[in-house]
């Protein structure tokens, strides 16, 4: 039923593997800065990051998919 597709499932694994590993360090990099600004001496460092959480945490998951979707294609 499926017979030849093993190479191409497996270039469509590494594809996945690789777009998740790239997100992981993005994100990591992401939460790292924000963490650090957070605990921040500086005022600016640390209103810039609350309003950035308050705004990601505020809009809805669905919402800021389809704002990077359609937003990005411009």
């Amino acid at each position: 039923m499926l017979l030849g597709y093993g190479p191409a499932i497996l270039d469509g694994l590494k594809s996945t593997l690789a777009v998740s590993a790239v997100s992981l360090t993005v994100t990591c990099l992401f939460g790292l800065a924000g963490a650090v600004a957070k605990l921040s001496d500086s005022a600016a460092a640390r209103w810039a990051a609350n309003l950035y959480t308050t705004l990601i945490r505020g809009l809805p998951d669905l919402v800021l998919m389809l704002l990077i979707f359609y937003g990005g294609q411009m």
